[in-house]
């Protein structure tokens, strides 16, 4: 096939980023299905989540007692309380936690080797005491003065009221709750309230604790089914906005699964199998979301389900924009109990819902977060979590869209058009999307859009500024050229439209379903000469988007561990975009320089951990080693695949996994068993454990 060639490869490329339903019918619900098959309560008065939250907002302390040498383990973690006072936390009637006061000390053990590199790098980075021992475990250890123990079905010591040393608790408890109030995570009483509502028998715990540092402590057997260690620190540079001006942020020093396996696919606790909204954009940056979800419980009957959303976001000029929840209700209208804050929304259903039986739920939603950044002349919903959404593992929904904007603006959404329309001041769009995706983004703004058709495909390229019909036609046949090419070895292309809209900025690239974010060096790289260094490498940062369609889209990732199976597995293949349009040389250009990214980071952890990998004093540079392993060292590991087993045998794998986990989640131990398939039966798990998993590089000869 003949790629013409528009301007060289970018040396470093953009920063891609992260990037499934009955309210239409059984049908629907029962296709997804079929896709993804393929592969004691507390007396609190009301058992709401809002009851919940609002009792663990007012914990009381019980009678007090002396410490000396009481001992808490949970998982991982041991505690001990060598000396001090120590109290009952109580909610309602029950004890659920305990308060300390005095000299503690601590120990956690990371035992997962596969992750012995990056809790210490982190732990040096942010100055935490670790020793790696001989097994390839790591300890972490300190002391601490004070600590807030919050449990579920987890038994605790019991406190022997006596006399106690510095006088009552009550004040350094409020102290030590006022100190932690603004930590940026899930609220611990979202966990809470699930376990106790819904899995009481499942052990859970939250612990903040301070002394020789700040530290959090998390055990989740509910949803992620892991155990965490986090430092807790405060960023400088973000003091100008007032929502952060004490916030604390969690930083991960360890992660590990609990009573599963790292390399296998986590059953989500539910599943958002269908997306159906309408969105009003007001005056300003007014909006509002009328959000149909319909949900499938999957590990355990569930009455309370939890989903990331916005609490708000900072626009441009540092102000904080917010979503405001207005109502929840059920399919008949009732309403609903929920409880909404750092970015977390629980929600109660009036019974427990079965596994595999539907379950909907509606929104209303408003706010002032429809702003345009830099006041540009567009609004964007991105790859944050602007609608009530789980973990990449549970999100897999068809989505239908309407969207309503003031005229003369347009909307952008993924999916086939079922229309576009006027309504008085507004011009509607209307999509859909009909095969499960794990997100989608709406994007308006004052735009002139050139459409046409290559067969049965529909490629629209919509320029912020400059109308340039020739450059517009050149960026539909280049996409349409590459789609081609993609379409001989991965398959049909899975959408039957795609929208390539300019972004006004430089240097990135982004690849929601049906959809290219592109920045405008893409659309006049002549246009200045800053234009002309970001333009370099712009055939393969066209491809590399377009790949993502397959990458992250058709087969998708269930974690942020496995997030190279969308960016190196994109990346490799814009290489083979590159190999058929410069040939050879150009291809081995690519190679060489992942190498070199690589050999720069690959010290530093393996690829699994890259999306762990925080330097607080200098996240550029955490972001630089993100990009090195996933996908610098990702597309390096699939080349060296290619040249161990030939370009025939390397593109059949590719298209087998393509085809056998279309629409799926797929894993790497996954691939593994694919490549295997496709070599004869050779064992390619060591391959992976080594170069995946570890932090060796293979070797390719010339």
């Amino acid at each position: 096939m003949n790629l013409t060639s528009t301007c060289a490869r970018q040396t470093k490329p953009y920063d891609t980023r992260r990037a499934h339903e009955p309210s239409r019918g059984t049908l629907r619900v029962a296709l997804v299905v079929a896709l993804l098959l393929a592969v004691p309560v507390v007396a609190i008065g009301s058992e709401s989540p809002v009851g919940l939250f609002d009792a663990y907002g007012h914990p009381k302390l019980g009678p007090a007692g002396p410490a000396s040498g009481e001992t808490v383990k949970i998982s991982n973690l041991t505690l001990k309380f060598d000396s001090g006072s120590i109290a009952p936390v109580i909610v309602g009637t029950e004890p659920i936690g305990l308060f300390f006061r005095g000299k503690g000390s601590f120990s956690y053990q990371s035992v997962d080797p596969r992750e012995s590199g990056i809790v210490l790098f982190e732990a040096k980075k942010l100055d935490r005491k670790a020793k790696k021992n001989g097994d390839g475990s790591v300890t972490l250890s300190g002391q601490f003065e004070r600590l807030y123990l919050m449990t579920g079905g987890i038994a605790l010591p019991e406190v022997k009221p006596g006399q106690i040393d510095g006088g009552p608790l009550a004040d350094a408890f409020r102290e030590h709750r006022e100190e932690f109030k603004n930590v940026r995570w899930t609220p611990p009483a979202h966990l809470i309230a699930r376990q106790r509502i819904d899995e009481p028998a499942s052990p859970v715990a939250v612990a903040l604790f301070s002394g020789s540092g700040r530290f959090g402590y998390v055990l989740d057997t509910i949803d992620a089914r892991e155990e965490r260690l986090y430092a807790l620190i405060t960023q400088s540079g973000l003091f100008d906005y007032p929502e952060l001006r004490d916030a604390l942020f969690p930083v991960r020093i360890s992660e590990q699964p609990v009573g599963r396996k790292r390399e296998d696919f986590l059953q989500p606790r539910f599943l958002l199998v269908d997306l159906d909204y309408t969105l009003v954009a007001g005056e300003k940056a007014e909006g509002k979301l009328s959000i149909t979800e319909t949900l499938l419980p999957r590990r355990v009957p569930q009455s309370v389900f939890r989903f990331d959303l916005l609490s708000g976001v900072w626009d441009s000029d540092g102000k904080y924009r917010r979503f405001n929840i207005d109502s929840v209700t059920d399919e008949s209208g009732a309403k609903l109990p929920f409880e909404f804050d750092h970015d977390s929304v629980i929600v109660r259903t009036a019974a427990k819902q079965p596994v595999d039986e539907p379950v909907v739920i509606r929104f209303e939603i408003s706010g002032d977060f429809l702003f345009r950044p830099d006041n540009d002349s567009f609004w964007q919903l991105g790859t944050e979590a602007w609608y009530p959404q789980n973990d990449w593992n549970g999100q897999y929904a068809t989505v239908h869209s309407v969207v309503k904007v003031k005229k003369p603006w347009v909307a952008f959404a993924p999916g086939t058009t079922v229309g576009r329309r006027e309504e008085g001041e507004f011009n509607v769009l209307e999509s859909l999307v009909e095969k499960p995706v794990q997100y989608t983004v709406v994007h308006a703004g004052r735009y002139l859009v050139y459409e046409e058709k290559f067969g049965d495909l529909t490629i629209r390229v919509a320029p912020y500024a400059i109308h340039n019909e020739r450059a517009m036609k050149q960026l539909a046949s280049l996409s349409n050229r590459i789609i081609r090419f993609y379409e001989t070895f991965l398959g049909p292309f899975p959408f039957k439209e795609l929208n390539i809209i300019e972004i006004n900025d430089l240097g990135f690239g982004q690849a929601p379903p049906g959809t290219m974010f592109i920045t405008r060096e893409a659309f006049n790289p002549l246009i200045d000469i800053r234009s002309r260094v970001y333009s370099k490498g712009i055939n393969q940062r066209f491809a590399h988007e377009i790949a993502h369609q397959y990458w992250g889209h058709v087969v998708k990732k269930g974690s942020a561990e496995e997030q190279w199976l969308s960016e190196a597995f994109a990346e490799y293949c814009s290489a083979l975009v590159v190999k058929e349009i410069d040939g050879e040389g150009g291809y081995n250009k690519l190679v060489a320089e992942w190498r070199g990214d690589a050999d720069r980071s690959n010290d530093v952890a393996s690829i699994a951990m890259a999306n762990r990998i925080a330097i607080p004093s200098d996240p550029g540079k955490a972001g630089e080693h993100r990009f090195d392993l996933l996908y610098s060292k990702g597309a390096y590991i699939l080349a060296a695949l290619r040249k161990e087993v030939g370009e025939e045998k390397f593109l059949l794998f590719l298209r087998n996994l393509q085809g056998q986990y279309a629409w799926r989640f797929v894993t790497t131990k996954d691939v593994a068993i694919v490549m295997q398939r496709i070599d004869g039966g050779k064992d390619y798990k060591p391959f992976f454990e080594r170069y995946y998993w570890g932090t060796e590089m293979p070797k390719m000869e010339k």
